[in-house]
């Protein structure tokens, strides 16, 4: 391939010409410096993967799991035959600040801009059990949302079920959260000794095998995602980072509002920081 696409959100990512026309592409309007967001990374990583795979043509099916209101499915539903939105739309855990109820009757609420409304099906579908026959699609995504589906075991089966769906030849691309670093505090163990230890005052909802983050390790994300999927990934991983992507980091509180600013690729707690991490696959064709 021609780029790099098993990878960690690194700030140098934004100085490739190429990079930053997607995300234009997909979220015009924006100043240039505000353009420095994982999110806008995210989605330029999706689309220019599904470029280079083959999937932006008019009889290619997307779909998407954990889809929310992205703005990227109105642009796909630009240059692909179908796109398919599924989440859990009003209910769940992140219901009060994503994936709308409102985006089952009215998609064109949502969209930044004109689309072809007859090529964006949305609806309600929870990850782990995906309603549709195997081999169906030419590529499924999920971006920054299966962290948030559950334990391990309910990961890996949006995992699983990602790979069902996916055609053979075609491709999955499946965006998370990576910790950049090993923290002794980012153990679930450990968290969940200092949640006893301080009666549940402190890394409340730790348990022996989640986080107070729901952040994955490099190890955790073979083991929960990609082997459970049963694809590979198109590439060998790519972990390291430049010395900028560390120069701006943006504190994380659990239930507070995260603070803004540019460049937002970054991000910590007490542990390690984390960011985004792409996971580019692929269903072998026999």
């Amino acid at each position: 391939m021609r780029r790099q696409y098993v990878k960690l959100c690194d700030r140098r990512d934004f100085d490739d010409p190429e990079l930053r026309g997607a995300i234009r592409e997909v979220v015009p309007g924006l100043a240039p410096e505000d353009e420095l967001q994982r999110k806008y990374w995210e989605y330029a990583m999706l689309a220019l993967f599904l470029e280079e795979a083959g999937a932006l043509r008019e009889d290619a099916r997307l779909l998407a799991v954990g889809a929310g209101q992205e703005t990227v499915l109105f642009w796909l539903a630009n240059r692909a035959g179908l796109v398919v939105a599924t989440d859990i739309y009003g209910t769940g855990d992140f219901a009060a600040g994503e994936a709308e109820a409102s985006m089952l009757g009215d998609p064109s609420a949502f969209a930044p801009y004109p689309y072809r409304e007859d090529k964006l099906e949305v609806r309600w579908m929870d990850a782990r059990k995906l309603d549709f026959a195997d081999d169906s699609f030419d590529a499924v995504f999920s971006l920054s949302s299966i962290e948030h589906f559950g334990g391990p075991g309910d990961v890996a089966r949006a995992a699983a079920e990602i790979g069902r769906v996916v055609k053979p030849g075609g491709h999955a691309f499946v965006v998370t959260e990576s910790f950049v670093r090993r923290h002794p505090l980012d153990s679930p163990v450990v968290q969940t000794a200092i949640r006893i230890a301080s009666l549940g005052r402190l890394a409340r909802t730790a348990t022996p095998r989640r986080r107070v983050v729901e952040v994955f390790t490099p190890g955790e994300l073979r083991r929960r995602i990609v082997r459970p999927s049963g694809l590979r990934l198109v590439q060998e991983p790519d972990f390291s980072l430049s010395p900028e992507t560390f120069d701006s980091v943006t504190p994380w509180g659990a239930g507070g509002p995260l603070e803004r600013r540019s460049p937002h690729i970054l991000l910590q707690a007490r542990g390690a920081p984390w960011t985004s991490v792409c996971l580019a696959l692929e269903k072998p064709s026999s």
